[in-house]
């Protein structure tokens, strides 16, 4: 058998399938329909199929199928005088496809087409590829159309598959390598991201007596963020594994965050320091206040004070203590000699 496809579409990440859109022939030959070779090939219509017999031949990874039929059933039937049968049909499957998204979006998924007998063993139908790769037609042209991806390479392979019920049927795998595209993901994703976290920055630049500001920004760059990261996550299946994508977001987020905790911190210390400077301003003024306040009770009660380095009076205070107590031993000297020589 040989596939020229003509469509690649539909890669969905969400439900792990693509939409493949081909042109599916069969060849066989059955010796029962061989004529004479004055005839020629001879080519007739599709529906005859359902006449004879043909292999039952379908796709083991298949969600959905159907055979196009505007404005009939596309299919075709040509005979050869040896008993050999062409019969093409135009398919469009909805294969699964089990992707790994761990690198998601610099990833790269391989998609198979499976296709092998529903009833028939290795004994009763051989399947192999026409022409083994050249069996495969259309793919150059497919790469250039694909939107997200690109068909970086494919191969067609052969093995024979076991059943529990014993049976053994040959299994023809196509297997297409699609590289995902980065350019919608920088322009919707990364870009923007770059961006916001630079603007995050511009809060750096304000003044810190500007809270109206920088909290409207932060808050902004950070709202933002999150409705970039709610996006990428409805175009994905919920995964349990990280990826890579989700390191990027997480890490410009995580930028963006600090940025705005970096304002609540430096504010709070610029203010705890004001505060703490006024406290200790005001200490201050009391203190002087006080010395103030010592330094005139000193000067109505001894007279004139000296004022020391460290600000204090207090040995002022003991030095006019003893001046007093020296007067007053002055005097009861001087009256004690006087008594004296009134004595004499």
């Amino acid at each position: 058998m040989d596939i020229e496809i003509a469509s690649i579409n539909s890669i969905s990440e969400v439900n792990m399938d693509y939409t493949l859109s081909m042109y599916f022939r069969q060849y066989w030959t059955d010796e029962r329909l061989a004529y004479d070779m004055k005839l020629g090939n001879v080519s007739l219509d599709g529906r005859l199929a359902e006449k004879i017999w043909v292999p039952d031949t379908y796709f083991a990874n298949d969600k959905n199928s159907f055979v196009h039929d505007v404005t009939v059933k596309n299919r075709m039937l040509r005979f050869h005088f040896d008993g050999s049968i062409a019969y093409g049909m135009r398919i469009t499957t909805v294969a699964s496809c089990m992707m790994d998204l761990r690198h998601y979006p610099m990833d790269t998924q391989t998609c198979t087409l499976e296709i092998e007998s529903y009833g028939y063993t290795v004994d009763d139908v051989d399947y192999y590829w026409a022409h083994d790769l050249e069996s495969i037609e259309g793919i150059e042209k497919v790469s250039q159309e694909m939107a997200q991806f690109t068909l970086a390479n494919y191969k067609t392979t052969k093995r024979i598959q076991s059943f529990s019920t014993g049976r053994k049927t040959q299994t023809l795998t196509l297997a297409l390598v699609l590289r995902r595209r980065l350019e919608f993901f920088i322009l919707q994703t990364y870009v923007p991201c770059i961006l916001l976290v630079c603007l995050s920055w511009v809060s750096f630049f304000l003044w810190s007596d500007d809270p109206s500001g920088r909290v409207y920004l932060g808050i902004t760059t950070v709202l933002t963020m999150t409705t970039i990261s709610t996006s990428l996550r409805a175009d994905l299946p919920r995964i349990s594994y990280i990826k890579a994508i989700d390191i990027y977001v997480i890490t410009c987020f995580g930028f963006v965050f600090a940025a705005l905790i970096e304002y609540a911190i430096a504010n709070f210390i610029f203010w705890s320091g004001q505060k703490r400077k006024a406290k200790e301003a005001k200490i201050q003024t009391d203190a002087n206040a006080a010395h103030q306040n010592a330094a005139a009770a000193i000067h109505n009660a001894t007279g004139p004070a000296r004022k020391y380095r460290d600000n204090t009076y207090e040995k002022l205070q003991y030095n006019q203590k003893l001046l007093c107590a020296f007067r007053s031993l002055r005097t009861k000297s001087m009256r004690q000699m006087k008594v004296f020589q009134w004595t004499i």
